[in-house]
């Protein structure tokens, strides 16, 4: 629960995976989060959108690259005047005289540039003989144009000036956007026009990137949700696009079109010039430059001049609702298809009208809310809680031209997989019941003023984000509803809401029940009708007529939703039949069918108060710690100038005297960790509350058991089921809250408007204690089917390999940390001991509330000090122990651990394993080198890297050599411990090889691209990430976590991003400190050129083949003359193998990354010291070996017993 003050800037935990096109994909896993389509912005989004207002002609002048100004012609502009109450941005359309559309966005507070072109052309436009062309497309753009040829160019640029760039294809549009710093902006505009001007569209690459988008597509064929979208899609009209493969392969690219003598790069042109015209196109220019200037770049970088494009593109008119995709002889399918998870899934497709042109009444919305409405008795309680059928659902809309196809998901439980018809029953049950009590006009009323709500108070997307989704919003909304068009209500169609509930029937629907990846080739052992598989996804399925395989269901559902009386009475019986087998069919009595429809959403603020929400910049804190006692304007008027970065953030949060109830539990100590700050630098009328209250504990004493941890995650389940449906209603007008028990403490979170903060509280609070009291209230069925859930998710590998190799190095470094089998055999022990519901429910109790707590809080946002001191006292006040506890005093010489341990391991790691998802054909390596504990300028310096490893690897490893799909460097940190690390996933190398090729870019790409950088070019590397550091807080969430970071760690390090900047401008920020840093980090070099031990850790996984993750075994380790052929093969540098020959033979090899392996690196290497360096040593010369001095200054290599 506590970090080691990260700085949101500054290198922290390394979580990004440099793959190309993560946007491409249409469908994100429906585990956890519960989306599994990407939306499109007008389902129910709140983002920050635009209101285009009329406007005026103007004469534009054009600025030239020398500065002088040239009439350019009249152009109309529309200044966008109506927005969101806390949006500070301006805007300005205008159509060039080309048919270009052009949107500027001017942030004055941003540091960075960003820019976005929409195309209206996408998969739907593939040719039918060449699948995937749109795609291909969208990668080859990148490689190289007439003006810049290098294939690399684009990112390096980027690379320098702090940016990155991504690109996405979707059905009808494709998306190309990228940011830099804003010093980036003329010469990346003119990069840019340039893709869309004159692509090389070299036939060199063709090859390369066609295995990437293999490559791409085989990642695809592992993710159940894809796999499931896809067949779903497949029973479309063959002669729609719908059914169509979008992604492409090496096969249909490649092999196909060689075979029959048709050339990808000539079909690849023409599809450019038919579909890449300005009046297909939509550009967005964002930055801190005024509109005038952004409109003179865009004209100076030659936008303007892109050639109007032939007739075919002018005139295209682009409409696929013809031939119509699911006609009524192509609905009534129920699939049963073989899946690649543990647990089982239940899919429904309807099929709607494209609702494209019904933005302004948001008719999804509404049965967006309905169908997911999760308060008391709804459908999601009923279905989860009352009768155990599932573990969690979604709904979602997949909109084009084509029609808008719905999809419901539920995710099944063992019972739930056995009895769908049970599930199908209450649905159904529950969409009459809706249709019957009509559209509630209060509700949608409602729904508006939460729209209304949410869009003007939402926090600003960031410059990337802005650009790509507005662009894409140019390319289907009118110029005046560009953002309203997608985040309001605008008008109330209750006609059209109900014939859509009207549409979600039996005869409209296309089945999908998933098996779990155990059930195997069983699946269809027995089964009377052909196996069949999907082209291109080889997913194995059964395809029935509904009507046959449900026969009496279909007659039974539509009698209801066609107004059938006796509906619960009917549901009630059909439940019992379904359920006889189940101990759920003798408590059918008290569940409530059919669920309850929502009524209109109550509590919504009408005058929300703005007094106390702007912190003013000049209000800064940066003294010492004070206490609130004095007037706020006693306090402030003493404060010296704000910072740099309090001029981004705000002033300081300062200490805050709790009154009464200000201990938590009786055997609480007071803590003085208490801190408040009024208003916000952006603008938002909300608070925000963080409390952590924290056990006190022996820094290196006994580590928490894996039981406990599975323990307490059952507790958080059946706490969440208990609690969440009561208070699904506060949250659903404006309010959230968190609360989560660990081992070592609870957290709460609240956030939500003034008034009604206080009744969010005791509610809240109230749950709690009660659920805690009343510890013998949970039934055995719940604890049995939330046991099964976790065992489920703990036997479930659907993540990219290369997650799971992240969290095995992580399982090495951090304490009161466990692997997935520790957590399976901790899990089997607790199910069979007889005692699990009393043990889980009474987790909380035993593991925390017995305990002495220390409090650690932040309050921020719209209120007075008073105001805020009384909001923690009523959460500190209103937490009760339960009667049943008996405190537990702590250890001599306990204290917070509020930065936690991490393992100094002695000796290289290696951990070879098999890759954990079965059936999965790629091998992975991960290396990670340890730098150790951070201080400003070790932070910086690699901060400042991390930009050069990342483009370096994806340029070298992913593009040119072609390693795989994901491929990604960079740095992080783990705790107060900085570190670099690199990974491949892919099938070209085995993990062995793919291991040599990360040491090469380590220890020969890297090193020759700093030498080969001038210091010239070094310092650009500096600014672009000055810039980043500058960058302002997008929202209030970006604004309090700066600060929470540091406070949960003491607050001493509030000034940590002044400390860096100010490093920055010093002489010691230099290229040569980064090759002396590099030298040490990736050599084990001092710069006078003794040694040092290098840390590393590598995690290797091996694709398993045909063969279950279990059933196979693991290469044996290359021998040293292998291994030596490998880092010759792979480009590691000749002075490197003495090195790595030294830690081939020391090395301590593993077969698994447990907490057993971890307490063995502990018991031999200790931990790396606690520190916080936040401050800079002005005694430090700048060199690379007296920063590591300072970093390991009085290091004991503790010992564990």
């Amino acid at each position: 629960m506590a970090a080691a003050s990260p700085d949101s800037r500054l290198p922290t935990q390394y979580n990004t995976l440099d793959s190309e096109d993560d946007k491409s994909v249409h469908i994100e896993r429906a585990q956890g989060r519960g989306g599994i389509l990407e939306k499109h912005r007008w389902l129910c989004a709140a983002a920050a959108c635009l209101l285009l207002l009329g406007g005026a002609a103007i004469f534009l002048r054009q600025r030239s690259p020398q500065g002088t100004l040239t009439v350019a012609g009249p152009i109309e502009l529309y200044a966008l005047d109506a927005k969101p109450k806390a949006d500070r941005r301006s805007y300005q359309y205008h159509m060039l005289p080309n048919g270009l559309a052009v949107l500027n966005i001017q942030d004055q507070k941003s540091t960075q540039m960003a820019m976005a072109m929409a195309v209206r052309a996408g998969s739907f436009d593939d040719p039918e003989n060449l699948p995937g062309l749109a795609h291909f497309c969208e990668h080859m753009l990148f490689l190289g144009t007439e003006k810049y040829p290098e294939s690399g160019g684009f990112d390096t640029f980027l690379s320098k000036n702090g940016g990155s760039s991504n690109a996405y294809t979707a059905n009808e549009v494709t998306v190309y956007f990228a940011s830099a710093s804003k010093h980036a902006a003329r010469e990346g505009l003119d990069r840019f026009a340039d893709f869309f001007r004159a692509p090389l569209f070299n036939e060199k690459f063709v090859k390369k990137e066609v295995h990437a988008i293999d490559s791409e597509h085989q990642k695809n064929l592992q993710d159940n949700g894809r796999r499931v979208f896809e067949l779903l899609n497949s029973l479309a009209d063959p002669r729609s696009v719908v059914p169509r493969f979008a992604t492409g392969d090496f096969e249909t690219l490649y092999e196909v079109p060689k075979r029959n003598g048709t050339s990808t790069v000539e079909a690849l042109k023409t599809y450019f010039q038919q579909r890449y015209c300005p009046g297909q196109m939509r550009l967005v220019t964002f930055g801190p430059d005024t509109l005038k200037d952004q409109l003179g770049f865009v004209q100076e970088a030659g936008f303007g001049q892109l050639p109007e494009g032939d007739e075919i593109c002018t005139k295209s008119a682009r409409n696929f609702s013809s031939p119509a995709p699911f006609p009524p002889e192509r609905m009534g399918h129920m699939l049963t298809v073989k899946g690649t998870e543990e647990t089982g899934q239940l899919w429904l497709r309807f099929q709607l009208p494209d609702l494209s042109k019904e933005f302004a009444s948001q008719p999804f919305g509404y049965l967006d809310y309905t169908l997911k409405y999760g308060g008391q008795d709804s459908l999601f309680h009923v279905l989860k809680t009352q009768l155990g059928l599932i573990s969690s659902f979604s709904t979602e809309a997949d909109p084009s031209s084509t029609g808008t196809g719905v999809f419901v998901v539920f995710r099944l439980t063992p019972l739930g997989f056995e009895e769908p018809q049970a599930v199908l029953d209450v649905f159904f049950g529950y969409l009459a019941s809706l249709r019957r009590k009509g559209v509630d006009e209060g509700l949608y009323e409602s729904l508006k003023d939460m729209y209304k709500l949410s869009w003007d108070w939402e926090g600003a997307a960031d410059a990337e984000d802005a650009a790509s989704g507005l662009a894409e919003a140019m390319t289907r909304l009118p110029k005046d509803k560009l953002l309203t068009g997608d985040s309001l209500i605008e008008e109330q169609n209750p006609a059209l809401v109900q014939s859509l509930i009207g549409l979600l029937t039996p005869s409209n629907m296309n089945l999908a029940l998933v098996a779990p990846a155990s059930h195997g080739s069983k699946l269809f052992r027995n089964a009377s009708w052909p196996v069949k598989t999907l082209p291109h996804y080889g997913v194995q399925y059964v395809d029935r007529p509904l009507a046959m395989a449900m026969p009496d269901a279909l007659e039974r559902w539509s009698a209801w939703l066609n107004g059938q009386p006796a509906l619960d009475k009917g549901l009630r019986q059909q439940l019992r039949q379904r359920l006889v087998a189940s101990n759920i069919s003798m408590v059918l009595d008290s569940v409530t069918l059919p669920p309850r429809v929502p009524d209109a959403i109550d509590g919504i603020p009408k005058h929300v108060s703005l007094k106390h929400m702007n912190a003013s910049e000049e209000a800064s804190v940066s003294r010492p710690r004070q206490s609130m006692r004095g007037s706020e304007n006693e306090l402030l008027s003493a404060a010296p100038p704000p910072s740099i970065v309090e001029k981004s953030f705000g002033p300081v949060p300062v200490s805050l005297e709790l009154g009464r109830g200000s201990s938590f539990l009786k055997s609480s100590k007071p803590s003085n960790d208490v801190w408040f700050r009024s208003g916000w630098i952006t603008k938002s009328p909300k608070v925000k509350l963080e409390l952590i209250f924290r056990t006190l504990d022996v820094p290196e004493g006994p580590e928490s058991k894996a039981s406990d941890e599975i323990l307490l995650s059952i507790y958080n389940r059946l706490l969440s089921e208990e609690i969440g449906p009561e208070l699904f209603d506060l949250t659903a007008s404006g309010s959230t809250y968190g609360l989560t028990v660990e081992p070592h403490g609870l957290g709460l979170s609240f956030d939500g408007f003034e008034e009604a903060l206080p009744n969010l509280i005791a509610k809240v609070l109230k749950a709690f204690n009660r659920f805690n009291e009343e510890r013998n209230a949970t039934h055995p069925e719940r604890f049995a089917r939330i046991t099964k859930a976790i065992k489920q998710d703990l036997q479930t590998f659907s993540d990219m390999p290369v997650r799971y190799a992240q969290e095995a190095a992580g399982v090495l470094l951090s304490r009161n940390s466990f692997s997935q089998q520790e957590s399976l055999t901790a899990l089997d022990e607790i199910i069979n001991s007889g005692n699990g519901p009393l043990s889980a429910t009474s987790a909380a109790g035993n593991f925390v509330l017995s305990r002495e707590l220390q409090t650690t809080a932040l309050v921020m946002g719209n209120l007075a000090s008073e105001s805020a001191s009384d909001a923690l006292a009523n959460v500190t006040s209103g937490l009760q122990k339960p009667s049943w506890v008996h405190a537990v005093p702590s250890p001599e010489g306990a204290r917070v651990n509020r930065v936690p341990l991490v393992v100094n391991p002695n000796v290289s790691v290696e951990v070879r394993a098999t890759n954990p998802r079965s059936g999965d054909p790629n091998d992975v390596a991960l290396v990670m080198l340890l730098w150790g504990v951070w201080d400003v300028q070790s932070r910086v310096m690699l901060g400042i890297l991390s930009s050069l490893l990342r483009t370096t690897a994806f340029e070298e490893l992913r593009t040119q050599r072609q390693l795989g799909y994901v491929v990604s460097a960079g740095t992080g940190l783990k705790s107060n411990v900085l570190y670099v690390v690199g990974m491949v996933q892919g099938t070209k190398l085995d993990a062995d090889n793919s291991e040599a090729a990360l040491e090469g870019l380590f220890t020969n790409l890297i090193p020759r691209a700093l030498s080969n950088m001038s210091e010239q070019d070094f310092q650009q590397h500096v600014d672009a990430y000055r810039q980043q550091l500058l960058s302002p807080p997008l929202g209030t969430s970006e604004e309090l976590d700066h600060f929470w970071e540091h406070i949960k760690t003491g607050g001493k390090c509030m000034h940590l991003l002044d400390e860096a900047l100010s490093f920055m401008k010093g002489p010691h920020c230099n290229k040569q400190l980064a090759v002396d840093m590099w030298e040490r980090l990736a050599f084990g070099k001092k710069s006078d050129g003794s040694e040092t031990r290098r840390q590393k850790i590598s995690v290797k996984f091996f694709a398993a083949g045909n063969v279950s993750a279990e059933e196979a075994t693991v290469p044996k380790r290359p021998s040293l003359e292998a291994a030596r052929k490998a880092w010759d093969l792979q480009g590691v540098a000749p002075r490197a193998v003495e090195m790595l020959t030294r830690e081939w033979h020391e090395a301590k090899v593993v077969d698994r990354a447990d907490s057993q392996v971890r307490q063995e690196l502990a018991r031999d290497g200790g931990y790396f010291p606690q520190d916080l360096r936040c401050h800079i040593d002005e005694s430090v010369d700048g060199t690379s070996d007296i920063l590591h001095a300072q970093m390991t200054q009085g290091k004991v290599m503790r010992k564990t017993a």
